[in-house]
């Protein structure tokens, strides 16, 4: 494995087996995010696109919490409308690149998880999420709403009624409550998350970039467009993936165990 620590210790970069793990080491904050952990998010994004030999990226946090939104402390000193379109630009255009990825990407949900946390989950592919892990889109409790593409993504996962629910009532989840409302994708016992994410992301990288990519493409086709588009465009990708070497292998292989 090579692991690289970024910006001056805040970020730590894991790569192995076709899968690159971010995490936010700021656990004395419950990794809550400051300008300098959102230029290294906005860095990692931005490198897995130059990077075909990855598959899989995995957001974590450290010390037992996920992401705990951002840095109240540092952001209220961005004073302003001007100020406040910044910050919801900046990391707004970072979350829509990491939506974006050919690689899929993973959320590791630990203990808190909150305010722009939960948007960042939200912007990943799938989450995993500890059973007593909290989750909760929270800025209404301090006069706001989401900034960073969170309303939106929510109510494509769970409905414009749950959604509402929990931003006006300022609901926290558990990791449970989270899988029923089909927040997260799955939930794992206690300190379990980040391995869970990691195993999951290297067995995916073992299918091979370009099917991993077509079926990605083809989810978010399908989930965002005309669905004759989506046909067209399965009918396209399946036509490449059944003449490549790699097919006409694993059917050989196939068969010739049969006999």
């Amino acid at each position: 494995m090579h692991t690289e620590t970024v910006k001056d210790g805040r970020v730590r970069i894991d790569v192995e087996e076709g899968v690159a793990m971010f995490t936010v080491v700021r656990p004395e904050r419950h990794n809550a995010l400051d300008l300098v952990t959102i230029d290294a998010l906005a860095d990692f994004v931005l490198a897995l696109y130059e990077r075909p030999e990855l598959q899989v990226a995995v957001i974590a946090g450290e010390g037992g919490s996920f992401i705990a939104g951002g840095d109240l402390a540092e952001f209220s000193k961005l004073k302003g409308e001007d100020a406040g379109r910044a910050l919801s630009v900046r990391m707004g255009k970072i979350l829509r690149d990491l939506e974006a990825l050919p690689q899929v990407s993973i959320a590791a949900i630990t203990g808190h998880a909150y305010g722009g946390g939960v948007e960042l989950c939200l912007a990943c592919d799938m989450r995993i999420a500890e059973r007593d892990a909290l989750i909760g889109l929270t800025q209404a409790k301090f006069g706001l709403t989401t900034a960073w593409g969170g309303t939106a993504r929510l109510v494509r996962a769970v409905g414009y009624s749950a959604a509402l629910d929990l931003l006006l009532n300022r609901r926290i989840l558990h990791g449970q409550e989270a899988f029923d409302l089909g927040l997260v994708n799955r939930v794992v016992e206690s300190g379990q998350a980040v391995g869970a994410a990691w195993n999951m992301g290297k067995d995916i990288a073992k299918l091979g970039r370009d099917l991993v990519v077509g079926i990605k493409r083809l989810a978010q086709s399908s989930d965002r467009g005309p669905i004759e588009d989506a046909y067209v465009d399965e009918t396209a990708t399946f036509s490449k993936l059944w003449a490549s070497e790699r097919h006409e292998r694993l059917v050989r292989t196939f068969l010739e165990r049969k006999q």
